[in-house]
């Protein structure tokens, strides 16, 4: 009789113990928009989906994933917002802060972590880095403060250049404070600065016809959240006109570009996983400090150096945190 009545009883608190997650633990679903295509975004995806299960959820578990990308349609940004928060997820992973700033203009209770991108503050996502104090945290880069690197390393691999075509939409956030940057390090370089403006990938070919007439000796592609998506269309256009280029991202280089200075962005993804993990146990978006990168890394692709009779410092090339040979 003992016996049974302990079996019993066991039985009768298997309910409080799986409601209490001693037994169960809950599904979590977890959402992410990207500015940009699958396959442009997918190495972050996996760093994300990487760290995710390194903090404990994993697919089919107890974490189930979805996922929108605009392919580089701004205007499509608010509408796949929506379709996702029509799903309900517990938290939104976003890149860059167009992305964030569609789930905001949708609600501002579902907490969205930034995993790349810059001016959440800027454009009022967030209120300060130290505080946000809205829905929106995560990770900024620092890109526009990396401007002036990017012409100093051109001009140290091209010593001889004096005419640099700088390719941008004008689209990004702070495009006016890149311009500013760069002017004032052409300056200090004696360089002069090409701008070349475009819209859409139709309109590339336009790099060859500019600097075709003001014999154009390098190419610096700024920073823009479109642009990523077209790193393709854009190295092979570089090739094809001979002009050394510098990258404000790696994958411009794993792409066959020359080289890049920025933060490394899969890092940042696999960093955004620790936000993740944070509001899932209960912390608040609003509290939770917006982090900027501190570590760059220099990225050059050897082979392509070698292409356009580039003779690159020994010294260059140590510095470089990896060589594509």
């Amino acid at each position: 009789m003992t016996s049974r009545r302990s079996a019993m009883l066991r039985l009768a608190a298997l309910p409080l113990l799986a409601s209490s997650g001693t037994l169960a633990q809950r599904s979590y679903r977890v959402a992410v928009l990207t500015h940009g295509s699958e396959r442009s975004y997918a190495a972050r995806f996996e760093a994300l989906r990487t760290a995710l299960k390194a903090h404990g959820y994993e697919e089919g578990r107890n974490l189930a994933f979805s996922a929108r990308w605009n392919e580089g349609g701004l205007e499509r940004l608010p509408e796949l917002a929506a379709e996702l928060l029509r799903e309900n997820p517990d938290v939104v992973v976003c890149g860059p802060t167009l992305s964030s700033a569609a789930v905001q203009k949708h609600s501002r209770t579902v907490p969205v972590v930034q995993a790349n991108g810059a001016g959440a503050v800027k454009i009022g996502l967030a209120k300060s880095f130290a505080r946000p104090g809205s829905n929106v945290t995560g990770l900024e880069t620092q890109t526009e403060d990396l401007t002036p690197k990017h012409i100093e390393l051109l001009k140290s691999v091209v010593p001889g250049v004096s005419r640099v075509a700088v390719l941008n939409t004008g689209n990004y956030l702070f495009h006016d404070e890149a311009w500013r940057a760069a002017r004032r390090a052409a300056e200090t370089l004696k360089l002069k600065l090409i701008d070349v403006r475009v819209a859409a990938t139709g309109e590339l070919d336009r790099l060859g016809a500019v600097c075709a007439k003001e014999a154009c000796g390098g190419l610096y592609v700024m920073p823009d959240p479109s642009t990523i998506n077209w790193r393709a269309v854009i190295v092979s256009q570089a090739a094809r006109l001979k002009l050394p280029a510098v990258y404000f991202q790696p994958e411009f280089v794993d792409a066959g570009g020359l080289m890049s200075y920025s933060a490394n962005i899969e890092d940042m993804w696999r960093r955004a996983a620790g936000y993740v993990d944070r509001i899932l146990k209960g912390a608040s978006p609003a509290s939770l400090p917006i982090e900027r990168p501190t570590k760059f890394e220099f990225v050059f692709n050897l082979r392509t150096a070698k292409s356009l009779g580039l003779v690159i410092p020994g010294e260059l090339l140590v510095r470089a945190d990896r060589v594509i040979q």
